[in-house]
């Protein structure tokens, strides 16, 4: 079977080796024709961006000779030797260097106070313009060339000119105004240069007229006084995609076109581009850029294929590993998933089972309870329920915490805690599991810093794991040892290592490996009987990793298991107050007295709008002494709050999910009271939601401290006999 798999994956392998091939040489192909195109597109937008900016030049200098118009028109010159002092004093003040008005017998007046008729040989050559204006032309644009013995022009020049309608001067009807500009002034529109690579440039830009006369070529000269003709220059090619009559004609017909053409003495070709201007302006703009730029962007491309082809079959290769990666992950997400069901199994197990002691319990209880002669059964029966009650509240902490673990939340909390009154309430919690099972317990401790800077709930939350554990899976007659010792790290650093050893049933080597994943539990004959949710090392696992330390595990069946966890902190020098109250508290054992109520009456302002939670929260507290008042929403909570007196309710118990009203915003609505008491009242949030967020929401809003539902008596009023004092 496996053969067969390997000649497929082989097939196959072989078969994508050719089609990708194939692919490649029809890719590289069409990505020539691509390039080309491109360039082409690119030739083609620098091209229009520098017609366009040459043809709004000459737009603005005919729109210029129009207001000069406009000027003549508003002074009204009677004669014409007023005409042309306005004409000179326009052409001052302009950016022509001359100014023409002519006639329509075409009699040239200018700003030089020299007026030239079409009779004068001499100068019939440059100054015959009706000629421009021919076929009704509006507008003119033509290359002014002075080819006389003397004048005034002594280079080449542009001639602007505007048609006049019905515009008369001492009997004179004038039929254009005329305008004449340096040549540099179409030149330094012009963005000549282009495709410029280490300072040298491959597209260059000229403009032509309708006969092929350079205006600007393509080294940003001007002639003086000669012509040079790109005809002339298409005739020194080697080879040309178009004739010099083909190109005529394009540029008769007003085409945009373009042509690859080689010269003689040289190997590499250019591409000449054409656009022609249109809307009265005989000129075309033309650009030729070298094939270099084609060839050095198809050789980056080209290169850039054969990698993809490299690539290709490198991800070939790599497909057959992915499908066999595939199938393993197959196979371990089956495992996943039969591990998960078996999950929910045992929690399905874990919850129906208390619940259903707690369900006959509460049906007992309520048969006998006027019944006199069980009341003591009633009461153990009360204890059992509490007992049940808080397992379940466990249980439900474990796999929430493990849903929000796993999704990267983990909220800690640092601040200093006295180890030894640490490791006191773990043994206080543990012992009355551990001994009544006859397992022997011992706890040891060496300490350097007895303070530290950590999260105690979170190592408490860890340890119980560790230690309820070891309780569980060591049968009687045997030992469970816990050991806490120190490692100075530096001046400012210890580390703390705890360590759990039990002679219990220990664990397979198998298991080791998976013991610290999610809803992973180890079944084997010595532990059949014993169910639980296999979250417990997994959250313990994660919430040692974000206290900056670690859990490691030794195991053997039959002989037992050593858990060390070891949890790096910064020491405290300077013990706070209530740390050393609380070990002092804890020497003593005198919880009971600690926890009393305080002697001077103390009325409570409970604001829960769950009417069940409601009446067993106000009837616990009478118990212990305190006066209560309820409101059933945060709003009626401000509101009573508002109407007392200055100092009647000391405490606040504040739900913080609570219709017309919640407890954040009533809290802050408390704090901005104008009254006395509004910033000292104290103030706990009473909720169910437990993570951090929670817990800065409600400080944010103004509320001294924090409760967890279901509310613990106990902490309830450590809390108060310490804000009380």
């Amino acid at each position: 079977m496996k053969k067969n798999h390997h000649f497929i994956y082989f097939l196959l392998i072989i078969s994508t080796l050719a089609i990708v091939s194939l692919a490649t040489f029809f890719y590289i192909r069409q990505l020539n024709r691509t390039i080309l195109y491109n360039i082409t597109g690119s030739v083609s937008e620098i091209a229009e961006h520098d017609k366009a900016a040459i043809q709004s030049y000459i737009e603005i200098c005919w729109k210029d000779l129009h207001e000069i118009h406009e000027r003549f028109l508003s002074i009204r010159c009677d004669t014409l030797q007023e005409i042309e002092i306005r004409m000179n004093l326009e052409c001052a003040s302009s950016g022509f260097s001359h100014i023409y008005l002519l006639a329509e017998d075409g009699t040239v007046y200018t700003d030089k106070f020299v007026t030239y008729t079409p009779g004068n040989i001499s100068m019939n050559r440059e100054f015959d313009f009706l000629s421009y204006f021919s076929g009704g032309k509006e507008h003119v644009i033509v290359r002014f060339d002075d080819k006389a013995a003397s004048g005034w022009h002594s280079k080449e020049n542009i001639l602007y000119g505007v048609r006049l309608h019905d515009f008369e001067v001492d009997g004179v009807k004038m039929l254009a105004l005329i305008g004449i500009s340096d040549i540099s002034s179409i030149q330094d529109n012009m963005v000549i240069d282009s495709f410029i690579k280490n300072g040298e440039s491959r597209g260059h830009s000229a403009l032509i007229d309708m006969e092929g006369n350079y205006i600007v070529n393509i080294n940003k000269e001007i002639y003086l006084n000669k012509q040079n003709n790109l005809f002339e220059h298409l005739l020194e090619s080697a080879h040309s995609d178009l004739t010099n009559e083909e190109v005529r004609e394009k540029l008769m017909n007003l085409e945009t076109f373009g042509f690859y053409h080689t010269h003689v003495d040289e190997t590499s070709r250019e591409l000449f581009y054409f656009i022609p201007f249109g809307n009265d302006i005989d000129l075309y703009f033309v650009m030729s850029v070298n094939e270099a730029v084609y060839t050095e962007r198809s050789r980056v491309f080209i290169t850039m294929s054969v990698i993809m082809l490299s690539i290709c079959i490198a991800a070939v290769i790599l497909m057959l590993l992915v499908m066999m990666w595939h199938q393993k992950k197959t196979i371990r997400a089956t495992e996943k998933a039969l591990s998960q069901r078996e999950f929910l199994s045992n929690m399905s197990h874990e919850i129906r089972t208390p619940l259903n002691g707690l369900i006959g319990m509460n049906h007992l209880m309520m048969v006998h309870i006027d019944d006199d002669s069980r009341r003591s059964q009633i009461k153990e029966w009360l204890n059992k329920s509490h007992s049940t009650a808080n397992y379940l509240l466990s249980l439900v902490n474990d796999i929430l915490d493990m849903s929000k673990l796993q999704s990267g939340k983990v909220d800690l909390i640092r601040e200093p805690l006295l180890i030894p009154v640490l490791v006191d309430d773990i043994t206080a919690m543990q012992s009355g599991n551990i001994e009544p099972r006859g397992v022997s317990f011992t706890v040891e401790q060496d300490l350097i810093e007895p303070c530290i800077e950590s999260d105690a709930t979170r190592i408490k939350q860890i340890l119980m794991n560790i230690i309820g554990n070891a309780a569980k899976f060591t049968p009687a007659g045997k030992s469970i040892r816990f050991s806490v010792s120190q490692q100075k790290t530096d001046e400012l650093h210890v580390t703390t290592i705890f360590r759990c050893e039990d002679t219990g049933i220990g664990i397979s080597k198998e298991y080791i490996g998976k013991i610290f994943d999610a809803f992973s539990q180890e079944r084997n004959r010595n532990n059949n009987g014993i169910k639980g949710t296999g979250l417990g090392m997994a959250i313990s696992k994660i919430l040692a990793t974000a206290l900056g330390g670690d859990i490691t595990v030794e195991s053997e069946l039959d002989v037992g298991s050593t858990f060390t966890l070891t949890i790096p902190a910064v020491i405290v020098k300077d013990i706070p107050d209530y740390l050393k109250e609380d070990a002092q508290a804890a020497e003593s054992e005198n919880v009971s007295s600690a926890d009393a109520a305080p002697e001077r009456p103390i009325k409570i302002l409970v604001a829960e709008d769950v009417e069940l939670n409601a009446e067993i929260l106000l009837e616990i507290l009478k118990e212990e002494g305190f006066e209560t008042a309820l409101a059933q929403n945060g709003q009626e909570a401000v509101e009573l709050f508002e109407r007392s007196e200055v100092g009647e309710y000391q405490i606040i118990l504040m739900d913080m999910q609570m219709p017309v009203m919640d407890g954040c915003s009533a809290a802050a609505a408390i704090r901005k009271l104008n009254r006395a008491d509004a910033s000292s009242v104290i103030i706990y949030a009473c909720t169910a939601n437990t993570f951090q967020e929670d817990r800065d929401m409600a400080m944010k809003s103004g509320m001294n401290d924090f409760l967890s539902k279901p509310i613990d008596i106990k902490v309830l009023l450590k809390k108060v006999n310490a804000n009380l004092k």
